[in-house]
């Protein structure tokens, strides 16, 4: 039974991006999750999206990211649309303040850098069509995963609305209550005056432990549910890199990084940064900005 205890934040357990957005949610549970491993499943996978959570992502321990082959084709969808559509910041103030500011060049090197990464798993369900969305969290450091500890099952894909604005239905379900989650004054008008009275004559550990059981059992289903799609499917790692590469290459006019150019070396044509100012692509996998940038996080 795990027994490490996540913080004890008070959050809705419904999430429609209406009250409380997703994207608020995932920043509050990661920013206590630096060096523990995930499971997330989407079926779109966006340039913004990612970038609205990479700096908890950038802290895991253990990344498995489980994709449909259609993923591929949703990387370049968003930041076409979000590079002239201005959205109003959410209250909490949680997006990434510099996610909204950085082109989809700088965000397609960040992304590229942080899935070579050696604890960053990526795998393609290609034996069945897929279309689950989640999010597993486990108390767990590395690859294990028998501590499932929180999940958040819904409709949000990792993309910018899915996160932010379109109305999502995402349930957030933790495998530990504490006494306040399940007081009485919670539970009137759900339960009969019979059960009322059940509850009064056991002990406060005895109701918290009637209430974690069926999350607890949940949270067994969905990491059996997950690990069975994960064994099935195929290693996805080199072609989603290799497909945002292509992306980068051919879309926005940058060639694709050259393991054997010296250093220093000018690539060939003219890139976007001279033309535009955006940050500079570097002429070397070693170098890359992303990388840099991603070192220095960590």
């Amino acid at each position: 039974m795990n027994t490490i205890q996540p913080p004890n934040i008070a959050r809705p357990l419904l999430l429609d991006n209406q009250q409380t957005t997703l994207n608020e949610t995932l920043h509050h549970l990661l920013a206590h999750h630096a060096g523990r491993a995930l499971d997330l499943c989407t079926t779109r996978l966006t340039l913004q999206g990612w970038a609205l959570v990479r700096d908890g992502l950038q802290q895991l321990g253990n990344l498995r990211l489980l994709l449909p082959p259609t993923a591929l084709a949703t990387t370049e969808d968003e930041p076409l649309d979000d590079t002239h559509v201005t959205l109003t910041p959410h209250p909490s103030g949680a997006e990434h303040p510099q996610a909204s500011q950085e082109g989809p060049l700088v965000q397609i090197e960040a992304l590229i850098a942080f899935l070579q990464q050696d604890h960053v798993e990526v795998r393609f369900v290609e034996h069945t069509p897929f279309h689950a969305r989640c999010f597993l969290f486990y108390a767990d450091r590395d690859s294990v995963r028998i501590a499932p500890q929180t999940a958040i099952v819904g409709s949000s894909d990792l993309t910018r609305a899915g996160l932010l604005t379109n109305a999502e239905l995402n349930i957030i379900h933790h495998a530990h209550l504490t006494h306040e989650d399940i007081a009485l004054k919670h539970l009137r008008g759900l339960l009969e005056r019979e059960e009322r009275t059940l509850l009064l004559e056991c002990t406060q550990e005895q109701r918290l432990l009637a209430a974690r059981l069926p999350t607890l059992l949940l949270l067994e289903h969905l990491t059996t549910w997950f690990a069975h799609h994960w064994e099935h499917a195929t290693d996805g790692k080199h072609r989603l890199i290799t497909h945002l590469q292509t992306h980068k290459a051919h879309y926005y006019g940058a060639p694709l990084t050259q393991h054997s150019q010296p250093s220093g070396a000018p690539e060939e044509g003219q890139p976007l940064h001279r033309k535009h100012g955006s940050a500079p692509l570097s002429g070397t996998h070693e170098g890359t900005w992303a990388e840099h940038d991603y070192t220095q996080r960590q």
